[in-house]
């Protein structure tokens, strides 16, 4: 898990050793705003010559001694910056090294360079993982720049007089002039087209009114995490998983216990909040190592400047998601943790908020939050983790488990007015009922947050309340949080990303309204 940033000047002729080092100069400085997400002593690891920089910031993970970034291959035809994990990436290997090629490490990161240098950009069809990288080829002077399939980890660019900028953090692309583009999920630019390896809705679902084998898919549904979780898991390290006491973070902290013997649950949450008694009671009941740590209000009110800045975000419900993401990962960090597990996404492609209850269509609603994820709930988890130089994989957006999920029909996910029907039967007997049907609370409720950010945003003054009116935000604090954004120095957006309205009711935090 990195920061990755890139200078790629296509056009560029043999420039001088002054000319190369001022452009290394521009390049660490671009690192330089996201220097939290590596290691200290892995700032700016980089390599630069005419027309091109590449550098990493590097939180050591695979092969800690030996993976320094940018990495190439024997001969030095091509450079790769990388963020991110490939799973299950030694089967990839041993099939190269079958081929011939020969590896100097034992990092995920040099098995990019060789399949590259075997497949081309077809190498993108044999990754499942997390992952961003730009790839340069000294052979012809070409470039990739790829994002994984669903966007768990970020990538943004921007062209300036020919040149391109990359960046794992869109401040890191401030100062340069230009529109601030996302490579999007399941795309790679090649000499800067944008060509798309991957799309879920490839696959073909089953019509609802078709028989549906409610056993196997259950099974299968079951096989495929406890396989997503036994991949991510693959790791010397000690690991940590954010638990809610929620049916998805449970089911994450049970197949995690399953395959790797050192793992911590960490709760976050207000004194004698709902989350913290179930988490409390099944970490207890089953022996469990588990963290717990208080939520506080001055806390969270003075940390909202830095959420907004670090996890760049203008919705108001995204930011505040964020500060409470923030302090879960910085308890982790402060216990020594710097490879986390959380269960992220599968509200989304399971059906699980009481929206999808009421919606006309609730597939094509699933449809439209799987596809924002990386702008909304994904982002949350990289960017707040990373402000905390944490590493936190999603095992229910692993690429194999989400085709499944994704492509299931609507009646394996709401029945009977109980959501996330084909999760919770996959895990009936595996965990607790109290946990299995436990109804979805969402975490401002569960965790005793409720509306304490929301009566701050309402309060403050120095703005205008008008400011986002042209993107729909109508709430004195949804323009408290764009003038945040804007503060920060993000230009002003051009769409939002929430379709659904939210009422700030008395009735607890907010709920879907649309």
């Amino acid at each position: 898990m990195c920061g990755i940033a890139a200078i790629i000047d296509p056009h560029a002729r043999a420039e001088s050793p002054e000319q190369i080092a001022g452009r290394e100069a521009e390049l660490v400085a671009m690192l330089e705003p996201i220097r939290h997400r590596g290691d200290h002593e892995c700032f700016a690891e980089r390599w630069a010559e005419s027309g091109l920089a590449l550098g990493t910031n590097r939180l050591a993970i695979v092969d800690r001694e030996h993976a320094r970034q940018p990495q190439t291959d024997l001969h030095h035809q091509v450079w790769v910056a990388y963020n991110g994990e490939l799973y299950g990436f030694h089967g990839v290997r041993e099939e190269l090294e079958e081929l011939g090629h020969k590896f100097r490490t034992d990092s995920d990161t040099e098995v990019l360079v060789h399949a590259y240098l075997e497949w081309g950009p077809q190498l993108l069809d044999r990754l499942n993982g997390m992952f961003a990288f730009v790839l340069y080829d000294t052979r012809d002077g070409s470039f990739l720049a790829a994002r994984d399939h669903i966007g768990i980890k970020p990538l943004y660019y921007v062209q300036q007089d020919g040149t391109y900028y990359f960046a794992s953090e869109q401040k890191c692309l401030l100062t340069h002039a230009g529109d601030i583009h996302t490579v999007r999920p399941g795309t790679y630019l090649e000499n800067g087209n944008e060509r798309q390896y991957f799309s879920l809705d490839g696959h073909e679902r089953q019509a609802p009114e078709q028989p549906v084998d409610e056993r196997a898919a259950v099974a299968t549904y079951r096989r495929l995490f406890d396989e997503a979780v036994r991949r991510q898991v693959d790791t010397d390290l000690p690991v940590a998983v954010t638990f809610s006491g929620g049916i998805d973070s449970a089911a994450v902290l049970c197949a995690a216990r399953q395959f790797h013997p050192d793992v911590t649950a960490l709760t976050i949450g207000f004194e004698g909040s709902a989350d913290i008694e179930v988490a409390e009671r099944y970490c207890a009941e089953n022996g469990i190592p588990h963290i717990v740590s208080y939520l506080d209000r001055r806390q969270l009110v003075d940390v909202l400047p830095e959420i907004v800045h670090g996890a760049e975000f203008f919705e108001a419900i995204d930011a505040m998601d964020t500060c409470v993401g923030y302090f879960a990962f910085r308890l982790a960090r402060q216990h020594g943790f710097k490879l986390a597990l959380c269960g992220e996404g599968s509200d989304e492609v399971m059906a699980g908020y009481d929206l999808f209850k009421t919606h006309e269509n609730p597939t094509e609603l699933m449809r439209y939050r799987v596809h924002n994820l990386h702008r909304t709930d994904l982002q949350r988890v990289d960017r707040s983790s990373m402000m905390n130089s944490v590493e936190t994989r999603v095992p229910f957006m692993d690429r194999y488990l989400l085709e499944f999920a994704y492509s299931a029909p609507m009646s394996l996910k709401l029945r009977d007015g109980k959501d996330k029907w084909l999760l919770r039967e996959a895990f009936r007997g595996r965990l607790p009922d109290y946990l299995v049907d436990r109804p979805k609370i969402r975490m401002p409720d569960g965790s005793g947050l409720k509306n304490t950010l929301v009566e701050y945003a309402r309060e403050q003054t120095g703005f205008d309340p008008e400011i986002g009116r042209q993107l729909g935000i109508d709430t004195r604090e949804g323009a408290f949080f764009l003038h945040q954004y804007l503060a920060a120095g993000f230009p002003m957006p051009q769409q939002r990303f929430k379709r659904a309205g939210y009422d700030y009711s008395a009735n607890g935090y907010f709920a879907f309204i649309s």
